[in-house]
């Protein structure tokens, strides 16, 4: 049986000397492009490559990629590979993908962008986190962009790119969520009088205002409702809308059923003026869905008139999505389990409900039952 080189010489005629080359094979015994030896004659060309061999280091080290070079292409949906698969397997939302992609222009080639894929440790991350947090970014903040370059460090140690994940390390930031102080009954009771024409600009922003109350539904989900969701006791959750993607799934991809009560019904019925309408509440009138900044206008003009301006409900967290931790603390207060809650809401996890959830210890009437019997003398 021949005995097969483990390399093979060749001259190359530049422009004024000849130069040998060398060709050798790699693990999967392909053969691989040439690599100068520097030497003029083949004697030499040979015992250069005869040590390289005998160290190990006939077959040359890849240059490691840069960050910059692994990144293109990534986070957009015609070029990306990970994105290719994940959305077979567990779609992200367009809103989602452009979010992660401007994370990754603004805050990560930035930093990254000329290091070596394999030079990234976790020490360098550490200290990219500690730069955001003294450039006066919040923890919550920071955390998205741990995310977006977690996904991304996760896919190069599956390809190999590099031999672990220095992301494995770094752990999430405690975030310091804005403290919610949800309405009292009181002042959700001024908001919806029985004459709405008192506090309201609109019927249509009081009815979109009182069903969020209701139902707790993401001002999106709202907003995309359409009339053949409405039935007489529950609306059907299935879509939500927004002005740059138009009509889409909802944002955990499932669809939920919430019920309501028939004097709300009888006033989303209202809204209906034909069958032909795709959504319940309209912009003028006319075929497109009703603008945020209009919803955002009228309610903060209802909250004005109840006395509730806009430094107390800045301090409070009295946005629209307020009503979604409103219904929350609501249904939890009257002891509805945490199932049904979920169910209503479409949170997907305990952590999400207990964030959601603003209780006033102030209000907890079984504690004063449990004193006063605690304090009851036999007679």
């Amino acid at each position: 049986m021949r005995y097969k080189e483990p390399f093979t010489l060749y001259p190359r005629k530049l422009k004024t000397v000849t130069v040998f080359y060398y060709q050798c094979y790699d693990g999967d015994g392909k053969r691989m492009c040439g690599h100068s030896t520097g030497q003029r004659t083949k004697t030499a060309a040979k015992m250069y490559c005869m040590e390289l061999y005998r160290k190990g280091k006939l077959i040359p080290e890849k240059k490691p990629i840069s960050f910059m070079e692994f990144s293109e292409g990534w986070w957009d949906i015609r070029t990306c590979k990970y994105l290719e698969w994940r959305q077979m397997q567990n779609p992200l939302a367009p809103s989602t993908i452009d979010h992660y992609k401007t994370n990754l222009e603004l805050h990560i080639k930035p930093f990254f962008g000329k290091m070596g894929i394999n030079a990234i440790s976790t020490d360098i991350v550490q200290n990219w986190i500690m730069r955001l947090s003294r450039d006066g970014y919040n923890n919550s903040s920071i955390n998205i962009l741990i995310a977006t370059l977690k996904v991304m460090m996760k896919e190069a140690a599956r390809l190999k790119l590099i031999p672990s994940n220095p992301m494995e390390k770094i752990k999430k930031l405690i975030a310091h969520n804005k403290e919610v102080q949800i309405l009292k009954s009181d002042e959700v009771q001024k908001l919806f009088p029985a004459d709405w024409r008192k506090i309201w600009d609109s019927y249509e922003i009081y009815v979109f205002n009182k069903l969020a109350a209701c139902t707790g539904m993401r001002l999106s989900e709202i907003i995309g409702l359409q009339t053949e969701n409405i039935r007489d006791d529950h609306i059907h959750v299935c879509t939500q809308y927004s002005k740059k993607y138009g009509i889409r799934p909802l944002k955990t991809k499932d669809s939920r059923n919430i019920p309501i009560t028939a004097l709300l019904y009888d006033e989303l019925s209202t809204l209906i003026k034909n069958d032909a309408q795709d959504f319940l509440f309209l912009e003028g009138g006319g075929s497109k869905p009703i603008s945020r900044n209009r919803v955002y206008k009228e309610t903060s003009a209802a909250f004005d008139k109840i006395g509730i301006g806009r430094e107390e409900r800045k301090k409070r967290g009295l946005a629209l999505h307020h009503w979604r931790h409103f219904l929350n603390t609501a249904l939890l207060m009257a002891n509805v389990s945490t199932l049904k809650v979920q169910k209503v809401t479409g949170h997907k996890s305990l952590s999400m409900t207990r964030h959601y959830a603003h209780f006033d210890s102030r209000d907890f009437t079984e504690v004063l039952d449990v004193q006063n019997s605690l304090l009851q003398t036999n007679s």
